[in-house]
Formats: C-alpha cells, sequence, structure tokens
C-alpha cells in the first residue's frame, strides 16, 4: 500500500459520515481519490474486492466503529463528452459527473429521455452500478455503453446489452469498477427544460429531501410499493431517536439529528418483521449497508 499511498491522492481514517448523504457511520481506514483509469486499475489490481466505491453516497449505509476496507472515490473522475451521431446525442461521463451535470448538458440542448432521471442523486457511476430510477424509467434504458475496469484491473468496453442487468441491479453490485458511461438520447420538440422543472418540483413536495437521507430504503415488490406496504403497516412517521421513516413518504429513511446505526437497523428489522407478518412479503433492501 505505501507506494500507492505516494503515488495516488488519499486519506486516513476518514469520517464516513461526510462521504454518505444520511450522515450516520463510523471511521474508514483509507481512501483513495484516483484522477484516471490508470491509477483505479492499480488501486483494483492491488485491493481487489476490498475496494468501496463512493460518489455522492446516497444510497449506502456505514455501520459504526472501524471499517477495514478501502474506499475510492470518484470526485476526481469528472470528465465529459457530448457528440451527436445518426441523428442521436450522446453523453459520455466518467463516474464523478453528477446527474446535476447531465442536466445542464440536456437543458441546454433540449434533449430527450434523461427528464425522468433528473431528481435522482447520484454520480454516474453509481447510478449505472445499480440501474437507478424513477417514475419507470431505468438508467439502462438510455444506456450505450460502458467502460469497466474488471477485479484483476483490466480495462474492458461493454455495449448495454452486454452486461447483465434487472430493477435495481447489474452486475457491477458483485464485480467491477465503473469508470464511465454512455447516455442516448435524442432531440426533443417538447420543452425539456420546463418538463424538468415541473418533475422537480414534483419530486420535492413528495421526498423528505430538507433533510439528510439514504432514498428509496426498500426496492419495491412485484406489484405493490414499498412506501405503500411500509404505510398500511404503520410506519410512516414512525421513528426510533433520532432515525425515522419520512412523514413525507413512508420509504424514505431520514436522520432528525444525531442517527445511530444501531437504532436504524433496529427499525429496519421492525420493519421488516411486520410486513412480512401483515402482507407475507420480503422487503428487499435498496440502501446497501457497508461494513
Amino acid at each position: 500500500m505505501g507506494i500507492l499511498k505516494n503515488k495516488i491522492e488519499n486519506e486516513e481514517w476518514i469520517d464516513l459520515r461526510k462521504f454518505c448523504s444520511i450522515k450516520i457511520g463510523g471511521k474508514g481506514k483509507i481512501i483513495f481519490f484516483p484522477k484516471n483509469k490508470e491509477e483505479l486499475s492499480l488501486l483494483i489490481r492491488e485491493f481487489g474486492e476490498k475496494i468501496i466505491p463512493l460518489g455522492l453516497g446516497s444510497n449506502i449505509i456505514f455501520k459504526d466503529g472501524e471499517i477495514d476496507k478501502i474506499f475510492i472515490h470518484t470526485k476526481n473522475l469528472k470528465k465529459i463528452e457530448l457528440f451527436e451521431k445518426n441523428g442521436f446525442f450522446y453523453i459520455k461521463a466518467e463516474a464523478g459527473v453528477s446527474f446535476k451535470n447531465i442536466i445542464e448538458i440536456v437543458k441546454k440542448y433540449n434533449l430527450e429521455g434523461f427528464e425522468y432521471l433528473s431528481g435522482i442523486p447520484a454520480t454516474i457511476g453509481g447510478a449505472v452500478a445499480m440501474n437507478a430510477g424513477a417514475f419507470g424509467v431505468e438508467v439502462f434504458d438510455i444506456l450505450e455503453d460502458v467502460e469497466w475496469i474488471d477485479n484483476n484491473g483490466n480495462i474492458i468496453y461493454s455495449k448495454k446489452e452486454e452486461i447483465e442487468h434487472s430493477y435495481r441491479y447489474t452486475r457491477f453490485q458483485k464485480d467491477g469498477f465503473v469508470f464511465s458511461a454512455t447516455l442516448k438520447l435524442k432531440k426533443s420538440d417538447k420543452d425539456i427544460s420546463q418538463i424538468i422543472k415541473n418533475h422537480l418540483i414534483q419530486r420535492n413536495s413528495k421526498q423528505p429531501l430538507d433533510l439528510p437521507t439514504a432514498g428509496s430504503t426498500y426496492k419495491n415488490p412485484e406489484n405493490s410499493y414499498a412506501g405503500l406496504l411500509l404505510e398500511k403497516a404503520g410506519y410512516k412517521g414512525k421513528r426510533i431517536n433520532d432515525i425515522g421513516f419520512s412523514e413525507k413518504h413512508a420509504n424514505f429513511l431520514v436522520n432528525y439529528g444525531n442517527a445511530s446505526f444501531k437504532d436504524l437497523m433496529n427499525l429496519l428489522q421492525s420493519a421488516e418483521r411486520d410486513i412480512k407478518n401483515l402482507f407475507n412479503i420480503n422487503l428487499e433492501r435498496e440502501v446497501k449497508i457497508i461494513g
């Protein structure tokens, strides 16, 4: 590790609360900030499965105490390129490019296809890895290809069709690190800026975006909605000390001040047990617990 610590920007014993949107967690051993695919490949070859990728941290929750993992943050991977081909517009973006950056391009050129993803607090890397989605649209609906690095440090290009994926899942959750991705959009006759504005107003009115949150807590079960099930079970607004399910949307956990990981897990386990008992449904977590 010594050589890589001298070659690649890093910090040791980080406060993990700074790297997740719900502001819960302990200390991380070391975090690297690679500047290019070569540095990223070196880290993956050295540390392999011990690596935890970090972007905006909007769907992860860290355990308390010391977490002996190698964290890689994508803040320096922000190159973005726009090109046109055969009547389509392609946005190629590195893993650390945020959806806010994509929105700026989409609005400037009035491009269609991204508008209903626009409110997701994500970077390209994390969004592709989890096949993020909202309002019936998923990232893979507009994905063209991915440049990624396997667990041996090899740099690979894959078309969308070659990548194992499904609802809120891709192969990158098991192996591989997304380095960049290309989105395929088209010029629109609609007023995309206005559609995005209306969409964000609607989203903000229904979700607790004024408090630290980890986004959607559970995946929607087949033919149902996790938020509706939680609400029927009495979990909308239910809390244990400073952690609770939002009063706006039952599928969103929020940190009301200084929430603890122990209280969070007690609340999750209680909800999962009650949903199973009431509806015979096993809720599957969308948030990832790291530790």
